[in-house]
């Protein structure tokens, strides 16, 4: 598994770029749902969430208890993704062949807070652009290559043909 490529395969890159494009919006989902939720219990029980969580004090309030661990249970699952997906960005920067490269790649393309651009990591890499999105489509593809064998170790709830037509 030295170097990886997509190109013959441009569904699976395209949908790993979709995949990797919504982990900022689940992020921003997840931490507007736990904000949401501990506003939640603090107007009706005046704890926050973590002190609700943190104590085990039963959660006592006026509002519909279903509303809550609905949003409990989304979160959750939407974490066990992030967790997921973080773990993978692991493997490839653990990667003998170029991972560290692909690591900073993808990091700064689709997970760091400030999203780069291709030219600005280009500049902090301070590589030509040939060999950027020469690594930049390996990286996908090695991310790709760990992804798979990271949802089936978890049994995550994951159709591999939906990845590979575009899942999102």
């Amino acid at each position: 598994m030295g170097n990886f490529d997509l190109k013959c395969d441009k569904s699976k890159a395209k949908a790993m770029k979709s995949l990797l494009r919504l982990y900022r919006r689940v992020l921003h989902n997840v931490n507007n749902r736990i904000f949401y939720l501990d506003e939640m219990t603090y107007v009706t029980s005046r704890k926050h969430l973590t002190d609700l969580v943190g104590s085990f004090v039963e959660f006592e309030t006026t509002v519909n208890t279903n509303t809550f661990y609905d949003e409990v249970y989304r979160s959750h699952k939407s974490l066990t993704l992030l967790e997921l997906l973080d773990k993978t960005m692991v493997m490839v920067r653990d990667y003998p062949d170029n991972g560290r490269t692909y690591y900073e790649i993808l990091s700064r393309y689709y997970f760091d807070n400030f999203k780069y651009t291709h030219d600005e990591i280009i500049e902090v890499l301070e590589m030509s652009s040939s060999n950027y999105y020469r690594y930049f489509n390996q990286a996908i593809a090695c991310f790709y290559m760990h992804l798979i064998p990271v949802l089936k170790a978890n049994e995550y709830d994951f159709e591999e043909d939906v990845l590979q037509n575009g899942c999102c």
